[in-house]
């Protein structure tokens, strides 16, 4: 039982041996504590009984005088920690139905890991050792049993606030965009392979499958199934889907075939020569293969509505999305012999999100809304990302309310850092204030392990840049000083742990920096960055968020979906009505928790 009293603790002080801190540490590290004392003492901690895993005799009730101070030490010290955790404020406010659905929570997790993951037959690995299932593995490999999970459905069932980092074009299952392109009478694939039946069908393994909406004067006709067939000769698709079981010998359907294409497996993401710069190898090869699924209108159309929808199903309640704006990504109308551009793209999005709203109103129900981020790759020269800023200031000159932010987009590590578009991006500013209106920056930085490269520095030009959240953020943790930065400025991270894992900057989500960022009391808010690849949803990254942390419960989450509706780029109208609907939606979830 929790003592709810405002009193105070006292942290423990000690002598240190000679010699092990300089004067100068020990009085910086001093300085430091006290500093976290004022902080706990703001904070009000909540007094709990020892539950810091002792028992028997070595609890504060031992009759040994020297143990009791041990163990009451030791609980000053764990009250501490817990008064300055991330979901503290959420810890001290919470009403009953909250605690009792926190405990919930906790039984399911114990529930869970016995029921599921112990009956689970273990793995074998290297020379036969078997590793027993547990949760916080591999995404990849858990994402079945996740499925099966108790936790999982109260994930799914959890309202999950803003959803601020999501790729438009790879947020839905990947069969969407395939049963879609089926319909198609101009839709064309290709191969950088010829696909022939040899012995191990090998080149269906290493090839690269793209598709084109194309007209007729654009096809290259050419059999994919033919040992004479060159690299990116086109193939109708439907003739595709009629030839593939007479071809393909290893029992897969075309659909099978595909889907696998498109989406990560977990000996390709953990396999032990297996490296960032890799996995960004075959995730850039998948983004390809998406993008003639999705620019042609009718696509485009039906993916918007279908998100739309998949948003209510997973309980998120406003996102932002992130397109693509370049040349090479406009739209083609559905028999490819025109472009829409950019200005037609969003026209079209805002069309289908103001009936889907429409449709949603006539229904009784709410859906409160979608804006969009302008993204282009930071691989462009600095005349391109002029070009591109310039546009997006139009764009929000011409549709206020739904421009939300600028990115760059890319691979960090590839592409050029912010500082070479520092010239451009402050003029931006500047017309920005010169117009009246405001962009903020939502800038993709620190999604890297490198340390002291240009690829981690990036956090410093977002933060210098006034960048009001930032994508990842994996490397701030190394970084203390632009964190409390960070900190101080009241900038955001948007979190996307499988994403992290499976292009190789975790091995687990134990392993994640967010557990330290959190520690520090960083705002951050989830988010599922390219679901579609990573077979994944935004449940499932709040399900991993909750099993990487053995002490993680719902004030966490709650914690967490607060920063997504507190840092995402509403007006204060705007979110007032976001917030009241999410805050009912939130009491009816703890009500009904079981």
């Amino acid at each position: 039982m929790e003592n709810r009293t405002t009193t105070t603790t006292s942290p423990p002080t000690w002598r240190h041996p000679p010699g092990a801190l300089t004067l100068a540490e020990a009085l910086a590290a001093k300085s430091h504590i006290e500093a976290l004392n004022g902080e706990i003492a703001g904070r009000r901690p909540i007094f709990e009984a020892d539950d810091a895993g002792t028992t028997g005799s070595t609890t504060a009730e031992s009759d040994d005088p020297r143990t009791r101070d041990y163990f009451k030490l030791r609980q000053s010290i764990v009250t501490c920690e817990k008064t300055l955790d991330f979901d503290h404020p959420c810890r001290r406010g919470a009403t009953p139905d909250e605690r009792r659905a926190d405990a919930i929570i906790q039984e399911l997790k114990r529930r869970d890991e016995a029921n599921i993951y112990e009956k689970a037959p273990s793995r074998a690995g290297y020379r036969g050792q078997l590793h027993p299932r547990f949760p916080g593995d591999h995404f990849l490999s858990n994402k079945s049993l996740i499925d099966q999970t108790d936790l999982f459905a109260v994930a799914r069932r959890m309202p999950k606030g803003s959803h601020l980092h999501i790729h438009f074009n790879a947020c839905l299952a990947p069969h969407v965009l395939l049963n879609i392109a089926k319909d198609m009478e101009r839709m064309f694939i290709t191969s950088d392979l010829p696909l022939v039946s040899d012995n191990d069908c090998s080149n269906f393994d290493r090839c690269e499958i793209q598709f084109s909406l194309l007209s007729p004067e654009k096809e290259t006709p050419g059999d994919l199934f033919s040992t004479t067939y060159k690299p990116r000769q086109t193939m109708r698709f439907s003739r595709f889907l009629q030839m593939f079981p007479q071809i393909y010998t290893k029992g897969a359907t075309a659909d099978e075939w595909l889907l696998e294409k498109l989406m990560f497996h977990e000996e390709e993401a953990h396999n032990s020569l297996q490296t960032a710069c890799g996995a960004w190898e075959k995730f850039n090869g998948r983004t390809r293969m998406m993008k003639g699924l999705f620019n042609y209108e009718t696509a485009y159309r039906r993916y918007t509505r279908l998100c739309l929808e998949d948003f209510m199903k997973d309980n998120i309640t406003y996102a932002e999305i992130r397109p693509n704006f370049m040349t090479s990504n406009q739209l083609w109308t559905d028999d490819g012999t025109k472009l829409i551009d950019n200005k037609g793209i969003m026209e079209l999005i805002i069309s289908e999100v103001n009936s889907f709203q429409a449709d949603m109103k006539a229904q009784g129900r709410f859906f409160g809304g979608l804006k969009v981020i302008y993204c282009t790759p930071r691989s462009f020269p600095p005349e391109k990302i002029e070009a591109a800023l310039t546009e997006c200031l139009e764009f929000k000159k011409v549709w206020p309310e739904w421009i939300a932010g600028f990115d760059l987009v890319g691979e960090e590590a590839k592409g050029r850092p912010i500082k070479d578009f520092i010239p451009e991006l402050l003029k931006f500013q500047e017309n920005c204030e010169t117009a009246k209106v405001e962009i903020p920056f939502l800038f993709h930085c620190g999604e890297t392990l490198d340390m002291g490269s240009d690829t981690d520095g990036n956090l410093i030009d977002a933060l210098l840049l006034k960048s009001k959240r930032i994508g990842h953020g994996f490397a701030l943790a190394k970084h203390p000083y632009v964190m409390q930065l960070m900190k101080e400025r009241g900038i955001c991270l948007e979190l996307c742990p499988i994403s992290n894992e499976i292009l190789g900057l975790t091995p687990r989500v134990s392993g994640h920096t967010m557990y330290q960022l959190l520690a520090n009391n960083v705002n951050c808010t989830v988010s599922s960055d390219n679901g579609t690849l990573f077979r994944s949803s935004l449940s499932h990254d709040f399900y991993q968020v909750m099993v990487g942390k053995a002490d993680m419960g719902l004030f966490g989450w709650k914690q967490l979906v607060l920063w997504s509706l507190k840092h995402a780029c509403l007006d204060q109208s705007e979110y007032a009505r976001v917030y009241a609907h999410w805050e009912t939606e939130w009491k009816e979830f703890d009500t009904k928790a079981e």
